[in-house]
């Protein structure tokens, strides 16, 4: 069952983070979206890392999620929904989401920090894609129509994941070592 949580306007998150109260927030994107493009003071955890015995250590903040709001982003608001629905059960109660995720914070005009020129998940996914698309039709024509089939397998991959908004290859190019960077604390803020 989703559980319904607070959430807060880029516009409203941006002014409380420029007052002088602290604000503790989690992008739960991979490292490579993260580096891609992120609010200026978001601390990186990962979705699938997200663990409550380090969550503290990692954002510098134990009582965020109790005392204190805990606020939580993404790309759009799906994984950060899905980061709040882990960390309730995990007995936080103290859960904001960004409005739109970090989307509609960069729609907003707000600052975004970037790290080096990394590519974002979303484009490797689809040089990936493309990619297997092209050599899956040169080698129907070249050496066997089965690869005709396996093209359309990757269509219908590409419709799963736009009606469940699950994508098996974008999970497994997070996993890739390039997209995996961490400084000497083990963790990425910025």
């Amino acid at each position: 069952m989703s559980q319904r949580f607070f959430s807060i306007a880029p516009e409203q998150l941006h002014q409380r983070m420029r007052s002088d109260r602290p604000v503790t927030l989690v992008d739960v994107r991979s490292q490579a979206e993260y580096r891609g493009g992120h609010v200026h003071g978001a601390t990186s955890v990962p979705l699938d890392e997200l663990d409550r015995s380090d969550l503290s250590e990692r954002t510098g903040n134990p009582c965020a999620g109790s005392e204190q709001p805990l606020y939580l982003t993404c790309h759009s608001g799906l994984r950060a929904q899905q980061a709040a629905e882990k960390l309730h059960l995990a007995g936080y109660d103290n859960i904001v989401l960004l409005q739109g995720g970090t989307e509609a914070w960069e729609k907003s005009g707000l600052p975004m920090r970037r790290i080096g020129d990394a590519m974002s998940l979303e484009r490797q996914v689809q040089i990936t894609i493309g990619t297997l698309l092209i050599l899956k039709v040169v080698f129907g024509f070249t050496v066997h129509e089965v690869f005709f089939v396996l093209a359309a397998l990757i269509g219908a991959g590409l419709i799963t994941a736009g009606v469940t908004r699950w994508c098996g290859m974008a999970r497994l190019i997070a996993r890739m070592p390039w997209n995996h960077t961490r400084n000497s604390a083990g963790q990425t803020t910025g």
